[in-house]
């Protein structure tokens, strides 16, 4: 296989649209009658070209009322990240009407969960929702003719999936209902850059009523693991207080998860602040008292902070916390603990979380919609990352024109929620994270919002004791779904 192969359409153009009326149950007893249907929605090459680029594949639930759709519902998107990924984690999660079965034992056998059930709790109760896969993944596939990498970039993605949006919209007579839009991971760049894509569409300008972010990378610049960074190891700490709770290590006086995380959250934003932006100048004394906290709070050894500067990052605490067990804690979810591998790297969490879903989601589609299993569905095109351009076109863009970008450069994705707070009357914001997170951190989401202005109960934070896909927990996942009702529903405060 060439190089190039990834950049190509791939196969041959699907036809899909499937669809079949259910229902389920709900927490008040209540039935929910509702339609799952997938299809395929064309995209507009560009503002002056309306030519599809492409098709987007789309998984809407629309609950029914004697058989019909309400109008004047709230409606959701619902994305993955990726860049480039299907979004078959958030269509299982149970916001939706159905949900992969992870098990509560962690350590259960992986075909324990190789099986959908219905989610009583799922925000299908209040609001419609719509999964919509970036093109290139699910059914979607790019026109013959398009460059496909071209396509890779920040500003263009978030363009697709405003387009197909208001196309959705637009053909289930939906313009006028509330949007939210919700983004997990990457997903929570393009969010941010969707949303006020919306308000600049060329055809049917929609202004969105809300934004989630779930394990969010909006401000990866601030708080990614550097060497000599202060805030990136700032921002760690919550999450390593967290994680070593969870697994008995360190000596923090905290009676569970959230009093860790609040405590590590005091210390990181004070003394630990100041002691890595002192540096060298701190007096040795203060340092090793500083590295003596560290161990309390997070297991390492005091010894391994002070030969580290006090930086360890989130990669190395991940191998240092059950070194002397021989293991490794997950990247996904720290919960999830295997032995160490001097061959391959090792995450148990994904490794736990990524076979479920690729079977369920095969249960989901073929089984459940009755799509032909001839048809190949893509969960991602390849290596997107290394051809991803991550600028935003914006005045604070510091590449020049012509020159490789990175989600390192100064690109102020956050920007874009700060205008619809500002500027849409009424627009929200809600941030979620699983405190056992190491990749999108709760730390980094107290930064997030800190940095922004915007109008007094306009921004909410949640937290669950989960790791990045917080609804493969059963318990954070009916939470979390309260907590979005909340915030469709009313002010944001969960019911």
């Amino acid at each position: 296989m060439s190089d190039d192969s990834r950049h190509q359409p791939g196969p041959a153009m699907p036809d899909v649209d499937q669809a079949k009326t259910l229902a389920f149950t709900n927490e008040a007893g209540e039935q929910v009658d509702y339609e799952a249907r997938v299809r395929l929605i064309d995209v507009p090459r560009s503002d002056e070209d309306r030519r599809p680029v492409g098709r987007m594949s789309v998984t809407s639930f629309v609950r029914l009322f004697d058989g019909s759709p309400d109008p004047a519902r709230p409606v959701m998107v619902l994305f993955n990240g990726g860049p480039i990924v299907a979004s078959t984690a958030l269509l299982l999660s149970g916001i939706g009407p159905k949900r992969a079965a992870f098990s509560d034992d962690l350590d259960a056998p992986l075909r324990d969960s190789y099986h959908l059930v219905d989610s009583p709790s799922s925000l299908l109760t209040d609001c419609d929702l719509i999964v919509m896969d970036a093109i290139g993944c699910g059914y979607g596939r790019y026109e013959a003719d398009v460059d496909v990498e071209s396509k890779y970039t920040a500003r263009e993605d978030a363009r697709q999936f405003a387009e197909a949006a208001a196309r959705w919209m637009v053909l289930e007579g939906r313009e006028a209902s509330p949007l939210y839009i919700l983004g997990e991971s990457y997903g929570t760049v393009r969010a941010p850059l969707m949303a006020k894509a919306m308000l600049e569409l060329a055809d049917t300008q929609i202004a969105p009523a809300g934004v989630v972010l779930m394990g969010t990378t909006t401000n990866i610049q601030e708080v990614h693991d550097r060497l000599r960074s202060v805030v990136g190891p700032v921002s760690s700490l919550p999450l390593m207080a967290a994680v070593a709770w969870y697994h008995k290590r360190g000596s923090l006086d905290a009676k569970d998860w959230r009093e860790a995380v609040d405590k590590a959250r005091e210390y990181a934003y004070g003394p630990y602040l100041s002691a890595l932006y002192a540096g060298s100048r701190l007096p040795q004394e203060q340092r090793e008292a500083v590295a003596a906290e560290l161990e309390r709070f997070t297991g390492v050894k005091a010894a391994a902070w002070l030969k580290n500067r006090l930086n360890i990052s989130k990669d190395r605490f991940r191998s240092m916390l059950l070194e002397d067990e021989g293991k490794v804690v997950g990247v996904y979810d720290a919960r999830y603990a295997a032995p160490a591998s001097p061959i391959y790297q090792v995450d148990p969490s994904d490794s736990r979380v990524g076979p479920v879903l690729a079977v369920c989601a095969h249960r989901f589609y073929n089984d459940l919609l009755g799509v032909d299993r001839a048809l190949t569905r893509v969960e991602a095109p390849g290596d997107v990352w290394s051809s991803w351009d991550w600028s935003v076109g914006g005045p604070s863009d510091s590449v020049p024109e012509g020159a490789k970008k990175s989600p390192f450069d100064e690109f102020d994705y956050a920007g874009a929620l700060e205008y619809c707070l500002q500027q849409v009357a009424g627009f929200r914001l809600m941030v979620a994270n699983g405190c056992y997170d190491t990749i999108t951190t709760v730390g980094a989401s107290d930064a997030l919002i800190a940095s922004m202005d915007a109008p007094e109960g306009s921004m909410t934070q949640r937290i669950y004791p989960a790791g990045h896909m917080t609804y493969t927990d059963r318990e954070s996942g009916v939470a979390l779904n309260h907590d979005l009702a909340a915030f469709v529903t009313s002010s944001g405060s969960p019911r």
